[in-house]
């Protein structure tokens, strides 16, 4: 790829867990640029990497580097020399074992060459590189590449195909027999070495992404690295209210429920939910009074039922996992807005008790649009004025008329059904779970890829 680095290539077009494959022209990985010949120069500088993160030690520098004095370029040793004089040497008789104690060792150096990474301009490539390309180099992008799901028969593959474009085998054939035995151990990129390394990291750890929070990388910063190999055009998170950022739902049905006691009847729920997002108050005050029959007092009632329910909305709360939601798509720069089908001071009066109002860029409501869902028209106002195509948004619904209206607009439906509402009855929707908290949002964004 560059005239003279043997083990340059570019890791886009790999496959993910989110089925799209990895960015191409995004992350390169090579051996050091010291070794290009005056054409592979040239074609080095002219690829315009936002970052070349040098990931060699002092000592094994023996000139300055192509880019020295630029600001793409960032050397950030992978060995951290103060854990490394701890280090007992006789104990890594393997290069497995030497993966294993450097990941180990090296986490505050692993955590600042990641985030190099993460702040290099998003619009360029970044290149990779240690000396030959294949220890450091290859342990960091075995671990980003894992990351974002690349299945491991691949990152081993991609580790592999560093000792045949060094023509290792061959080097190895030139040595004496009694320099051969160590070389072998040292030089070789066996798939089963990389392959035990991030083992190592699953079973110590818990697998990269917790790896990589032991490192000291934040949930945010981890999903950034994700972002820069998987393509997520996701710029905007669309909420329902009732029943999804607050579960009002169940306190209108205790609120119906104490009401209907008070008169000696009991609250039938089969027929209570109206199918759409459209309000049905009085259609329930005539079932009651029909149910209590002569005497019925519709404004004594209404003023029992509301106090109740007020005095119970004192403590709620978005439901669990959503303020991290919303926060982490403040930091991802994502915009949130909310498209719900209840008046705008019913709304506006519960994020203003719980002090989230100005978290919202745009607060869509019910009194705004001639019909409610499954109709869009809640959702095409709501993405017109964020500015973005439905197919560059996400919805978050806990019915099925919120996932039939979000998805006529294009847009990535997840429901995340209230307690009324079972797992069944919301499957069209493109993403079902139990809570928020069962997914980062960050997470989320990923799944969406392919959409």
């Amino acid at each position: 790829m560059w005239s003279g680095c043997l083990n340059a290539r570019d890791i886009g077009g790999l496959p993910t867990r989110y089925g799209v494959p990895t960015r191409h022209r995004t992350v390169f990985r090579t051996d050091s640029p010291d070794n290009l010949d005056t054409e592979g120069r040239t074609a080095f500088v002219e690829t315009g990497a936002g970052l070349v993160l040098d990931l060699r030690s002092d000592w094994e520098l023996t000139q300055p580097h192509l880019l020295d004095g630029s600001a793409s370029y960032q050397r950030i040793p992978w060995i951290d020399p103060v854990a490394d004089e701890a280090r007992d040497a006789s104990a890594e008789r393997v290069l497995a074992d030497i993966y294993r104690g450097s990941l180990d060792r090296n986490k505050a150096q692993v955590a600042k060459a990641f985030r190099a990474l993460i702040d290099a301009p998003a619009d360029a490539p970044v290149v990779v590189h240690c000396k030959s390309g294949k220890d450091r180099t290859g342990l960091l992008i075995a671990l980003w590449l894992d990351l974002v799901g690349v299945p491991r028969d691949v990152i081993a593959a991609d580790y592999a195909a560093s000792e045949e474009r060094l023509g290792l085998v061959a080097r190895l054939a030139d040595l004496s027999d009694d320099e051969r035995p160590s070389a072998e151990i040292l030089w070789r990129t066996l798939p089963s070495t990389i392959l035990d390394s991030l083992d190592h990291v699953d079973r110590t750890y818990g697998g990269v992404g917790s790896y990589l929070a032991a490192c000291g990388l934040t949930e945010v910063e981890i999903h950034r690295l994700a972002f820069r190999l998987v393509p997520v055009d996701v710029r905007a998170v669309v909420f329902d209210f009732d029943g999804l950022l607050m579960d009002t739902e169940t306190t209108m049905v205790e609120s119906w429920r104490a009401e209907w006691a008070h008169h000696g009847l009991e609250l039938d729920l089969s027929d209570f939910w109206p199918g759409h997002g459209g309000d049905i108050t009085e259609t329930r005050y005539e079932l009651l009074a029909a149910a209590v029959g002569a005497g019925f007092d519709r404004a004594a009632s209404h003023a029992r039922r509301t106090a109740h329910r007020d005095e119970m909305h004192r403590e709620l709360d978005f439901r669990p996992g959503i303020r991290a939601w919303l926060s982490a798509a403040r930091e991802l720069g994502v915009q949130v807005a909310i498209a719900s089908s209840s008046p705008r001071p019913w709304v506006q009066g519960h994020l203003e008790r719980v002090g989230a109002l100005g978290w919202f860029d745009e607060v869509v409501t019910g009194d705004e649009v001639a019909a409610h869902k499954p109709d869009p028209a809640i959702y095409e106002l709501a993405l017109r004025r964020l500015g973005v195509p439905g197919s560059a948004a996400i919805a978050l619904e806990d019915t099925a008329h919120g996932v039939a209206a979000a998805q006529a607009t294009g847009m990535f439906a997840v429901a995340i059904p209230n307690p009324y509402v079972t797992p069944a009855a919301v499957e069209s929707a493109d993403l079902v779970l139990g809570s928020a908290e069962q997914l980062s949002l960050s997470e989320l964004l990923l799944r969406t890829s392919d959409h």
